[in-house]
Formats: structure tokens, sequence, C-alpha cells
């Protein structure tokens, strides 16, 4: 996943509309003073992205602002998708996905609800909020989180990264497949028995 454009407003630290635009430099260093709001721009595209950041719910929205939000354009494979997630002070949050098409028009991507939207940019980007922070996003103060987790949750998050869980997909389908097959055989071979016992009693 590569950066492109964000853009927040009434988020954190962040009361006016702010844009960042990444296809300006290659690599960037990020400094100020405690409460300039510089984790606020993290923060901001792992709220886009996973709905998850340092805060929750209306704590997000800076001090009187009516609303959060955020903007995040991201290149992944060969396509460029846009979040836009909001949360209107005392409401729901609102979601919505888009994908650039080939006449450079947006077109939306959307499920019916906030978790099944959350779903399919997971499913696009292969990885949760845990995969990310642990492989492509570094959170403050956790850096050795990798480290510390258990076995299992390495394993997968290793797996994730590595895209390892098509593998699991494929392992389940050969497992059903197997079971059909060996009902099948079962049934014939009850076919063949009772032929057989008919064939037994002709002269």
């Amino acid at each position: 996943m590569i950066p492109k454009y964000l853009r927040l407003s009434g988020f954190l630290s962040y009361k006016d509309t702010v844009e960042l635009d990444f296809s300006q430099f290659r690599l960037a260093c990020i400094s100020g003073s405690n409460g300039a709001g510089k984790s606020s721009l993290l923060d901001a595209i792992t709220w886009a992205l996973f709905g998850q950041a340092r805060r929750r719910d209306d704590s997000l929205i800076y001090g009187n602002a009516k609303s959060a939000e955020v903007i995040f354009d991201f290149l992944y494979e060969t396509d460029l998708y846009r979040i836009q997630r909001s949360k209107p002070r005392n409401k729901s949050t609102v979601l919505d996905f888009f994908v650039r098409d080939t006449d450079g028009n947006w077109k939306i991507l959307t499920e019916h609800s906030v978790h099944e939207t959350e779903m399919k940019i997971q499913r696009t980007l292969r990885m949760d909020y845990d995969t990310f922070t642990n492989a492509s996003f570094f959170l403050q103060g956790k850096a050795d989180q990798f480290a510390q987790q258990r076995p299992s949750d390495r394993k997968r998050i290793l797996a994730n990264i590595l895209g390892l869980e098509v593998w699991e997909v494929y392992r389940d389908r050969a497992v059903e497949r197997r079971k059909q097959i060996e009902n099948e055989q079962a049934t014939i071979n009850g076919q063949l028995e009772e032929i057989q016992n008919e064939l037994k009693e002709e002269p």
C-alpha cells in the first residue's frame, strides 16, 4: 500500500481542514512540539483504514467541531483506492470505500453497513489492524509489539503478511472435496455389494 493523499478536518488536533499530498515526496520526517498533531496524522490513516485510533467515537472530534472526517487515498497493486470516514457528533460513523476506474471516476465499493465495508477493506488489503501495526506501522512506544505477541498470534500475523491465508482456503476446499469423494466412493461400493449379492443368487 502506497499513501497518495490525506485530508482531515475536525480530527483530534486538527480543527481546520488539512491536506497532505504524498506524491510530493518519497521520504518525510514529521517533527514538532507536543500536541502539534504529529501522531494525529498517523492516527488518521489507521482510523480511515480500520476504524481504530488512540481515541474512540466523539473523543476523536476536535473541541466543539461538529464532526471528524478523514479522506485517505492509497495505491494498492495497480489500483487507486479512496476511503472516506466521518464521525458526526452524537451520531454513527459513516464509511465509504471507492476505487478509481480507467476513466478517472470513483467507483463506489461501499457495502450495506460500516462493518461489512471494513471487512471489504481488509480483504482488499489482505491485512487487518493487528497485521498493519505489526508489519507496516509501528505505534508510538510499541516498536516491539510483534515480539511481545503469543506464538500463535505471531504465526497468524506472519501468515497475513506473506499472504499464506489463501493456503488455508485451499486446504479447507481439499478437505471438503476429499469428504465428497469418500462419500461417493462409499455409495458406489454399496451399490457394487448389492449387485454382487444379487449375482450370487442367480443360477
